[in-house]
């Protein structure tokens, strides 16, 4: 890497608060120094920020140092500087200079992690601040000679540095001592550092409770008293500290009639008992006196936000929980209470039931009967808020304790059923629709939340799915007879985010399909479409959508139908040679050419971003038909960078897509065939040459492989049409680019197959060309396994992905092991020479080993008896005893109609496989074509049923912004200008810095570590001066990424188990093979997702020249969750030079 290059790049890297204290504490003593108006208070202001980052920021290590050219402890002194600068301004006597100071700090101290106080470790902790006595001098000048309104900033600013002044006996005596001022601020202002110091110190905290219960019980000012009531939550240094702290505070509580003062008293007490199971249950007794007493409203309505603070916190141990919900009861009917408090009650009760009392038995009939009226009555109100949290009580109630009550009371007249509580929410949602002229946005979100909860009922009690069905069929049959005016029979054509978006027909129209679909998916994973469920919809789609909404919901609507439809019980019929049979594709023609009548009716009317999302929703479900039709026709309009690029790729996958499946519409009906010949529109249709004649015979014909082929030329082009779009951030595309690859080598690999078929030599007894053949297969079959492992890591690649996503993605990984299992399987000749090396597995045992092991990791979760069938094959193969450790990754959660169709034909293919074993133990090389025969058969159905699945692409294709990933930088000494350079025979000792990219701001995951592995190898020699071109989005190319990320994950979960040790030994780990050194490394990153270490890597045999190092890195969550990060810079070039010798 050229110098200029060298030095360009590192200084793309960001800078942390260590490297920039120099500059910092610089630009802070000049602007002190300023004469500039308002310059001085501006910059300590600034330097707050700074600071604030500073102490979240890890102790830099000695890789920090050497990556910024720093003197060790270099920070520390800077740190100390501008501390002692802050310092000596608030000693001057400019008011508006110490208010800054004193703002400065107080930030920081509320930036703190307060629960985490003692195991502080920021700028101003004990530790970190080394002249802590000159800065504590310049202070107790101000505390001992200004004025009582400096002497209270001075008192808050010792209060802000308590981790290091709560030391000083001094400091400790002079803030007691300010405690009995006559000026209100300085007390106020003593009791604030009394109780910072008191949380550090059991010692002070008695000594400080004592005078402050002296003071708040002796004078008469109410700010005082206020002071000392918010700092009571303070006082839990220790178990027995918090007692004693709790106990007065209850008798200050209890004897006081100041409304203000109690309720102050009351929050702090709450969070002091919150901090002990045994304290908060006394705590919860003393507040519900308060709602049982019928105290002022606001105090009825604090106790209860207490209540729920102490519930939602933790565990209480109150025994006597029955009287709590008598009284939360009572509170439901108080009319004083505001809507926040009823919703608090009800939070209240649903936490209490269900979590801190989960056994219905703890209330009897009676009380249980009173509870679900006073339940049934709040979900009556006309207030939202509190209707839904009513409502979402009563359908948890009917959840657990339908049936229960009865048997366990012997009340047969109590009773809660699902059934009862959705004929309630169906009651409601009627009534919300009666008067059309009160209807807006929030009565909509009302009907939302009330659908939602109708879900939480029938995912429990999948029987009701038809009750529901029919309630809502009823419900929509009532409100279309009641507005029989407005719900007209419109022609109407645009989609409900249009401009009129407010139409109550479309908005009610667009609700009830959200959930519809919602619906839908949902049974298509669990239960499966019954005809009665599936007519049940068809006639709620009619009756409220018919000549109504015709837009991408429609089409959304009707693609769930489809595919989740083709689950049907026909789908697990057999043919008498045990074969599946999917004969849903012949129910597909009506739907089809409603989805293509649709799409087309958007082109038409020129709605081009309803189109959009027609096709983005068409391509989610796999109905590539109508996605080819949208997305052909936008990418001809559209002549702009970005969005002509993106669209001329989608339009190729597409039709990649609809290639394959024109190799099924023999099967979907003559009607599909005569609607696609006479259709004319953008012309996409008849380019394919007489698509009646093809007929669905063996794969082996060769019509297949021309699709197959012609389909993955597509996939190229997509992917190309995304690299050459120069307009996007080089990272844009990385998912979709990596997406389309995969399934490009999954289709090239399956016509490698096809091609292969069609030449097998089974009309020949050349055994040798029969070994070769198997090995071609198992090659293949390799492949496969691989592209699993791929699917694997681009689910986690992408950072954040949900969970309906990572289904598809896994999906895909099964469909590829399927494949490699079957590919691998399918003919198993007799006495096969186990010494036949294939490329990357040392024997066919050990092949077939990892191919079984592969799919049972994945198949376990889906089906469990198939799984065990292959590990009895396992162990009839005799593969390694080591080999069957299952590592589960990328788990699949649901059984969607893919996962259903794949998971059909994982028990064909198992139990083929292991009858033609039984069958082949008894053949001899005689009847080795039988065999070729027969798995040329095996291999052809499963590969022409395979494609009867349809694929469908994942939501997040169409998420286009820059992927999460690291970048690394290397140095061995920063000062050098020349790049990395060792001379020959040593070892090479780098220093790195790792930097996460792209992290959108409002993500939800929070990475605690990071993990990196670097190796090298003689072959990875380059060129000195060679500037990488290589673009990050090509990363995947690479063709030890699998086996590098696997590296990486063994690494991550044996540092897991062995944290102890690796906590006090290296940071890294390094090991050498005859062809590369290889190190790990591990990072803790901070907030800015950067993180310093340092390895060693053994060149010292590498001769002189230069060499790429390459990289991989991944990182783990606060969840326990492993991310693999895609790298978005080149590996480090370093160069062995020859030490000029001696004469």
């Amino acid at each position: 890497m050229c110098d200029c290059y060298w030095f360009e790049y590192l200084h793309h890297m960001e800078r942390n608060a260590a490297a920039c204290a120099m500059e910092w504490s610089i630009e802070l003593e000049k602007a002190l120094r300023s004469k500039k108006p308002g310059r001085a208070v501006e910059a300590i202001l600034q330097i707050g920020s700074r600071l604030q980052q500073w102490s979240r920021e890890p102790e830099p290590n000695i890789a920090v140092y050497n990556m910024f050219d720093l003197v060790t402890w270099e920070d520390r002194l800077f740190s100390n500087t501008i501390l002692l600068r802050l310092a000596d301004a608030f000693k001057s006597d400019d008011k508006h200079i110490r208010v800054a100071v004193v703002k400065v700090f107080l930030s920081e101290l509320n930036s703190r992690d307060r629960t985490k106080s003692k195991q502080y470790q920021g700028v101003l902790s004990k530790a970190r601040v080394q002249n802590h006595h000159e800065l504590l001098t310049r202070v107790k000048v101000v505390l001992g000679g200004g004025d009582p309104e400096a002497r209270a900033l001075a008192l808050i600013l010792l209060g802000c540095w308590a981790h290091f002044a709560e030391g000083s006996a001094q400091i400790r005596y002079m803030i007691l001592s300010s405690m009995l001022s006559s000026h209100i601020s300085e007390v106020k202002a003593s009791i604030f550092a009394a109780a910072c110091i008191s949380q550090l110190a059991d010692d002070f905290a008695q000594v400080f409770l004592a005078i402050l219960v002296n003071i708040m019980t002796s004078t008469t000012s109410l700010a005082i008293k206020m002071a000392g009531a918010r700092v009571f939550a303070k006082l839990g240094c220790s178990h027995s500290m918090a007692k004693t702290a709790y106990k007065a505070g209850l008798e200050l509580a209890s004897n006081s009639s100041e409304e203000d003062f109690l309720v102050a008293m009351l929050f702090s007490l709450s969070k002091l008992a919150s901090k002990s199971v045994f304290i908060s249950s006394e705590q919860v007794k003393f507040l519900c006196s308060f709602l049982s007493d019928k105290k002022s409203a606001r105090v009825q309505e604090t106790s209860l936000r207490c209540l729920r603070f102490i519930f939602m916190k933790g565990e209480c141990l109150f025994t006597n929980m029955e009287s709590v919900v008598r009284i939360l009861v009572d509170a439901l009917d108080e009319p004083m209470l505001t809507t926040t408090s009823h919703c608090d009650v009800l939070r209240l009760l649903r936490k209490i039931i269900f979590y801190v009392r989960p056994n219905p038995s703890f209330l009897d009939a009676n009380e249980y009967s009173k509870l679900v009226k006073a339940v049934e009555s709040a979900a009556q109100s006309r207030v939202m808020l509190t209707s839904l949290h009513a409502v979402r009580l009563l359908v948890d109630l009917s959840l657990q304790l339908s049936g229960k009550m009865e048997v366990e009371s012997g009340v047969s007249s109590f009773s809660l059923l699902p059934e009862q509580v959705i004929s309630l929410i169906m009651d409601q949602i009627t009534s919300l629709l009666v008067d059309l002229s009160q209807l807006n946005s929030e009565v909509f979100q009302e009907i939302k939340g009330l659908l939602n909860l109708l879900l939480l009922i029938v995912r429990e009690h999948s029987d009701l799915w038809s009750f529901l069905l029919e309630k809502i069929c009823f419900t929509v049959e009532l409100i279309m007879n009641m507005h029989e005016g407005v719900f007209d029979r419109q022609q109407i054509d645009m989609d409900v985010e249009g401009d009129k978006k407010n139409d109550i027909s479309l908005r009610f129209a667009f609700i009830l399909y959200g959930f519809m679909a919602i619906c839908v998916g949902h049974l298509g994973q669990v239960v499966g479409i019954t005809s009665e469920i599936f007519d049940k919809v068809k006639l709620l789609v009619k009756s409220v959508c018919e000549g109504v909404l015709f837009s991408s919901h429609s089409l959304l609507l009707n693609c769930k139908f489809i595919l989740s439809c083709r689950i049907t019980e026909d789908f697990r019929s057999c043919n008498n040679d045990g074969f599946p049979r999917f004969t849903f594709c012949e129910k597909l023609t009506e739907n089809e050419i409603f989805t293509l009548q649709c799409a087309k009716k958007l082109l038409k009317n020129g709605d081009e971003w309803p189109a959009y999302k027609a096709g983005r929703h068409a391509a989610c479900h796999g109905s590539w038909f109508a996605a080819t039709l949208i997305f052909g026709h936008l990418s001809s309009k559209v002549r702009s960078g970005f969005f002509e690029h993106w669209l001329k790729s989608l339009f190729q996958f597409a039709l990649a897509e609809r290639k394959i499946q024109l190799l099924l519409l023999p099967q979907y009906g003559s009607g599909l065939i005569n609607w696609l010949e006479q259709e004319t529109i953008l012309n996409l249709f008849s380019t394919e040459e007489q698509i009646k004649h093809h007929h669905a015979g063996s794969i082996s014909e060769g019509i297949y492989y021309d699709k197959l082929l012609e389909a993955y030329q597509c996939l190229c082009s997509s992917g190309e049409a995304l690299k050459s779009s120069v307009d996007t951030p080089v990272q844009a595309f990385c998912f979709q680019r990596w997406f389309l690859s995969l399934r490009a080598k999954m289709l090239g690999t399956i016509g490698s197959i096809v091609k292969l078929l069609l030449n097998v030599p089974y009309s020949t007894n050349d055994t040798a060309a029969i070994h070769e053949t198997v090995e071609e297969f198992s090659k293949l079959s390799l492949t496969f396994e691989r592209l699993s492992h791929e699917f694997d890591l681009i689910g986690t690649t992408f950072i954040g992905m949900d969970t309906e996503n990572l289904n598809v993605i896994s999906a895909l990984a099964l469909n590829c092991s399927l494949l490699a299992f079957c590919t691998g399987f399918a003919f198993r000749v007799p006495n096969l020479a186990t010494s036949l090396l294939t490329e990357n597995v040392d024997d066919f045992r050990t092949l077939r080993s990892v191919l079984i092991r592969n799919l049972i990791g994945r198949l376990w979760s889906v089906d469990r008896e198939t799984s065990k069938q292959l590990t009895e094959l396992f162990n009839a193969t005799g593969g390694p005893n080591n080999c069957l450790h299952l590592l589960l990754r990328n788990k699949i959660l649901d059984m969607g109609y893919e996962v259903r169709g794949i998971s059909t034909l994982c028990r064909y293919a198992v139990s083929e496989v292991i009858r033609s074993q039984s069958k082949s133990n008894g053949m001899d090389e005689g009847t080795v074509l039988r065999v070729m025969e027969d798995g040329m058969q095996f291999l052809s159905n499963i590969l022409m049923q395979w494609i009867s699945i349809p694929f469908r692409v994942p939501k997040c294709f169409f998420c286009v912004r820059p992927c999460i990933g690291s970048e690394l930088y290397a140095t061995t000494d920063a000062r050098k200008l020349d790049g990395i350079s060792i001379p020959f025979g040593f070892h090479l000792s780098l220093n790195l810095c790792l930097q996460l990219k792209n992290i959108p701001p409002n993500t939800s995951v929070r990475i605690t570590r990071m993990y990196c592995i670097l190796y090298c190898g003689l072959s990875f020699q380059e060129p000195k001066h060679n500037e990488q071109k290589q673009q990050a989005y090509e990363a995947w190319e690479d063709d030890d990424i699998v086996e590098m990320q696997n590296k990486l994950l063994h690494y991550v979960t044996e540092s897991s188990k062995n944290e102890a040790c690796i906590s006090q030994g290296k940071t890294s780990s390094s090991c050498r093979t005859e062809r590369v050194v290889q190190a790990f490394v591990k990072f803790e990153p901070n907030e800015k997702g950067q993180g310093f270490s340092n390895c060693l890597l053994d060149v010292s045999r590498f001769p002189v020249g230069s060499y790429r190092i390459k990289w991989y890195s991944c990182c783990v969550d606060s969840e326990g969750c492993f991310w693999s990060l895609l790298p978005l810079s080149p590996g480090p070039l370093f160069t062995v030079h020859q030490l000029p010798s001696a004469g």
